[in-house]
């Protein structure tokens, strides 16, 4: 179970060892990537000092992801560390004003957790974005698509010409050439 009761975590600390399910995990129907079957967490949640968590352990998954050259789906494995420090939220501190707080240094690694349930589905939601690309590619050399005719050119070769310059400049590029006559 991903939903950890806080006031349940014994003295010596919770083992928790789970599969991942999109669900869980609040994934499903997300755009970015598709959680794959397989992933697990294996962690260990401690109370620190009464109110204060500490996560440690690991996240495997793998997720699939769109290339953004080509376009096909393809895999990325995620296998990582997590340690992980959860305040309870102050009471009375709305959301807004809480982000315009001046961070320090021991910020940047504690987030907060709302009430008496730490759920371990939204930890590992942020690690997956966290581990997403920000330009999510099959492979480094990924020739992308044709952007005159659409075939995958990892694929097959087509025998449209080669734009002079960036294809979304091209329309850019018109104006400028027939304002030059």
């Amino acid at each position: 179970m991903l939903l950890i009761d806080i006031s349940q975590i014994p003295p010596e600390g919770l083992e928790v060892s789970e599969n991942l399910a999109a669900a869980e995990v609040h994934v499903e129907g997300e755009e970015s990537f598709a959680l794959r079957p397989g992933g697990r967490v294996v962690c260990r949640v401690d109370k620190v000092d009464g109110a204060s968590i500490h996560i440690r352990g690991r996240l495997r998954a793998a997720l699939e992801l769109q290339c953004g050259r080509c376009l096909e789906p393809f895999p990325l494995a995620i296998d990582q560390e997590i340690d992980l420090f959860f305040l309870p939220r102050a009471a009375g501190v709305v959301a807004e004003e809480e982000e315009d707080i001046e961070l320090k240094d021991r910020d940047m690694v504690v987030a907060y957790y709302r009430g008496d349930r730490l759920d371990l589905g939204d930890v590992i939601r942020e690690q997956f974005f966290l581990a997403t690309p920000l330009k999510p590619l099959c492979r480094e050399e990924c020739r992308g698509r044709c952007p005159s005719c659409g075939v995958d050119r990892n694929k097959v070769s087509c025998s449209c010409p080669e734009p002079d310059g960036a294809p979304r400049l091209l329309d850019l590029k018109k104006i400028f050439d027939a304002r030059s006559h």
